[in-house]
């Protein structure tokens, strides 16, 4: 048997604002679908994805709270890519000046 190594995928992160989405992309090369385990609150997510040799793993923390109940998630070609409504409307947000 094969030694299975952790590793963090390659982890992509966008917002949306005109349709208040976070948008967040996971490369899990050799993963099956179905051994993807995804899990999300209002504050964060967790992943774990094995493949034949590697553990993908990752945590981390929202900037902003998400409505779970609405994400998505779609796994093609080695890519999870995740959409999560935002609660709060981002355009209410303040535009800071950068000097």
């Amino acid at each position: 048997m094969e030694e299975i190594y952790p590793e963090t995928p390659e982890t992509i992160t966008s917002v949306d604002i005109e349709q208040s989405k976070l948008n967040i992309e996971f490369t899990l090369l050799e993963v099956e679908e179905e051994k993807i385990n995804l899990m999300i609150s209002e504050n964060g997510c967790y992943l774990s994805a094995p493949s034949d040799n590697t553990l993908y793993v990752t945590t981390f923390s929202f900037f902003c709270p998400v409505d779970p109940a609405g994400a998505r998630a779609t796994y093609r070609d080695g890519y999870l890519k995740v959409e999560i409504p935002l609660k709060d409307d981002i355009k209410s947000y303040i535009k800071v000046p950068v000097e």
